[in-house]
């Protein structure tokens, strides 16, 4: 712990980021809910990934996404023969397929972005200019710091000690 990073500080922070997290969670279910195209969140997640990697293997797609590659490979099927997403041969390997999203993924892309950030403009609009700068690069700082960390998250020598309290009694989960 550094000499910056207060025990309590750290739980407060815990705590509010497990209700962020909880709250992330609803928030999916609602879009899975009404997605606006009958597309799945997965989906839309997957032409997002093409859109901002492309042209890329439907492997590293898998990777990005941290998804079982024959799912990825299926959903990818649907969304070329919908029209959202196109195949292109590899220069570098003529075995192999690059994927590039068609004017009609890129269209629905720009929409999804323009109700993500019509929400948050809504969301953030009484926020100072500054705090909300300030949050912006605390926040990417931390989700960097995060998914660097979540890696070890399971490790053996960061299992919590057999004193420890259980979960289900703290409400830091």
């Amino acid at each position: 712990m550094t000499d910056h990073a207060h025990e309590s500080d750290i739980a407060e922070f815990a705590t509010v980021f497990s209700d962020l997290m909880r709250s992330s969670i609803r928030t999916r279910r609602q879009f899975l809910a009404k997605a606006r195209y009958n597309l799945e969140w997965s989906s839309q997640l997957l032409i997002s990934c093409v859109v901002n990697e492309a042209p890329v293997r439907a492997s590293v797609v898998s990777e990005i996404v941290e998804a079982d590659p024959s799912t990825v490979s299926r959903q990818v099927a649907q969304l070329v023969k919908d029209g959202y997403l196109e195949r292109r041969a590899d220069p570098d390997d003529g075995r192999a397929s690059l994927l590039v999203p068609t004017e009609r993924g890129l269209e629905l892309h720009r929409e999804h972005l323009r109700v993500r950030n019509s929400h948050f403009a809504r969301m953030l609009g009484e926020w100072d200019e500054g705090d909300l700068r300030q949050f912006s690069v605390l926040l990417r700082r931390f989700t960097a710091d995060y998914e660097t960390h979540r890696k070890t998250w399971f490790d053996e020598d960061a299992e919590p000690s057999r004193n420890a309290a259980p979960l289900a009694s703290q409400r830091e989960s």
